[in-house]
């Protein structure tokens, strides 16, 4: 059976990547949730998907230009929803305290914006520690396979994902290199075939961003968790038999 997972907390009934989606989540009965950060110009982990302001706040310009605490002056609700208004971008720090207290499990995925990698993974190992978050209710992500290395290499403790949009030709030997427990990928990209042999190798697979449950109808076997705005709509238990 697939785990459902909020994507970005609960992206579509939440402002994505804020503390009220850590606590709709929670609403929802999930388990797991995925969500971004990367460092602000001070150096400091943010929660936040986009590189850029304008989408998700009253803000505008590169969120990298910006300190921490200019960022959590800006507003990440009122675009949503109005009742939302006035939810802050938190600090990876803020994020790991509010999900450990409602004890949910965290795909972390690591942005890069062109920022040094080892300050990044650095910074995101530091609150990790700070935080005393524990490390089997913890997975790292990242699109980038240079920061996963640095990973690797220096903090070997965490599990790793490897996110592809499109499964390459050397996934194996990527897999391999970061030592990863999985291996998540864009689902409109992901042949039965692929998710056979990613499976076989002995890698758990996931897929983003799943928002109607009949999309991934003949992947469902192959798949250990299922990334969605949308978790709600997984409203059945999702057989994989």
């Amino acid at each position: 059976m697939a785990v459902i997972a909020g994507h970005r907390g609960v992206a579509g009934s939440s402002p994505e990547n804020t503390l009220a989606g850590l606590d709709r989540a929670v609403e929802l009965g999930l388990e797991w949730v995925e969500f971004d950060t990367f460092l602000t110009k001070d150096h400091q982990p943010i929660v936040f998907h986009d590189e850029h302001l304008e989408r998700c706040t009253n803000g505008s310009g590169k969120a990298t230009e910006y300190t921490l605490a200019q960022l959590h002056s800006l507003d990440a609700g009122a675009w949503f929803a109005p009742s939302f208004a006035g939810q802050a971008l938190p600090s990876l720090r803020q994020y790991l305290i509010h999900a450990k207290k409602l004890g949910l499990k965290l795909n972390l995925e690591m942005k890069y914006h062109n920022q040094p990698r080892q300050q990044l993974v650095e910074a995101v190992v530091a609150e990790i520690a700070h935080c005393d978050f524990p490390l089997d209710r913890l997975l790292i992500s990242s699109f980038d396979h240079q920061l996963l290395l640095f990973m690797h290499r220096h903090a070997s403790q965490f599990d790793l994902a490897q996110l592809y949009e499109e499964i390459p030709e050397n996934w194996q030997q990527q897999l391999q290199d970061i030592n990863a427990l999985a291996c998540h990928c864009d689902y409109k990209a992901l042949s039965v075939a692929q998710a056979k042999q990613i499976k076989l190798a002995g890698y758990r697979l996931s897929t983003y961003t799943v928002n109607e449950p009949t999309e991934i109808t003949a992947l469902l076997p192959w798949l250990d968790m299922v990334i969605s705005d949308f978790p709600e709509r997984f409203n059945e238990p999702m057989s994989t038999s």
